[in-house]
């Protein structure tokens, strides 16, 4: 085998392991965003635990991006959104009415993510 050969056939394997890995660890991130968001959406229906709840969901945004970068799908940038707005909404407030706007919006967001897994 000459050298341009085993040249190209090697980029050719180093592309073919990076691209069909994305979709498995987009998989892993959804999975991980899921989870971070059942726990998030107890934590949003009570008032007292508002900084668990934007904790949680900073962890579910962390893993919904990362998916998205992995393999790209509107579903998981829909739910990013939502949960941004979840965040943006319960973020530094106590109030149960915030609390439970910022739940509602991390549940469209769980569909969201399970329609994209």
């Amino acid at each position: 085998m000459d050298r341009r050969g085993f040249l190209s056939a090697s980029i050719g394997f180093a592309i073919a392991a990076l691209v069909i890995p994305g979709a498995a660890r987009a998989e892993d991130h959804i999975a991980e965003a899921i989870a971070e968001i059942n726990k998030a959406i107890p934590y949003g229906e009570e008032p007292a635990h508002s900084s668990s709840f934007v904790q949680h969901i900073d962890n579910a945004i962390d893993h919904a991006v990362m998916a998205q970068k992995a393999h790209a799908d509107r579903h998981v940038k829909s739910a990013i959104a939502y949960l941004r707005r979840a965040r943006k909404v319960a973020y530094g407030t106590h109030l149960l009415k915030y609390s439970r706007r910022g739940a509602s919006l991390a549940k469209k967001a769980l569909a969201q993510l399970q329609a994209a897994g």
